[in-house]
């Protein structure tokens, strides 16, 4: 009895292994697809404000390389930390910025590319662009008791 309790036990930890062990902290860039599926599992160890400044650079390095081929995005990003990965994309949008790329033009900087992309997503940030939102429905229903 002890015996099969043992083997449970090994088979148990051989099982679970794995799953709790597997912590990766490099983009497998054998593909597209696997390294958004690689930039998930990365994301998972960062803080709450990293993963938001690397879900943007992994965006635009994924856009921006994708003008130089298909899979210029994959062998960009293959074996970067994610530090890595935002410093290559704060470099990319520093370099078009400085060449006077249009779809870059309202940015200085990176920093000031991520201000004005937070600051748009946030709903201070929406209405500070928009008149005062109007009503659904500005007809009176006459005929009808109010």
């Amino acid at each position: 009895m002890k015996i099969i309790a043992a083997v449970m036990a090994v088979l148990a930890v051989i099982y679970f292994f794995p799953a709790f062990m597997s912590r990766t902290d490099e983009i497998n860039g054998a593909t597209r697809e696997s390294a958004y599926r690689s930039a998930i599992a990365v994301k998972r160890y960062l803080p709450t404000d990293e993963r938001i400044t690397f879900d943007t650079a992994f965006g635009l390095l994924d856009k921006l390389k994708a003008a130089e081929g298909p899979e210029a995005f994959a062998a960009a990003v293959d074996g970067l930390k994610p530090e890595e990965v935002i410093e290559l994309a704060k470099r990319e949008v520093n370099i078009k910025i400085a060449t006077g790329d249009p779809a870059f033009k309202e940015y200085s900087s990176w920093e000031d590319m991520l201000r004005k992309l937070a600051a748009g997503s946030t709903p201070e940030g929406k209405k500070a662009g928009k008149a005062e939102s109007v009503p659904l429905r500005q007809s009176e229903r006459t005929g009808r008791p109010q």
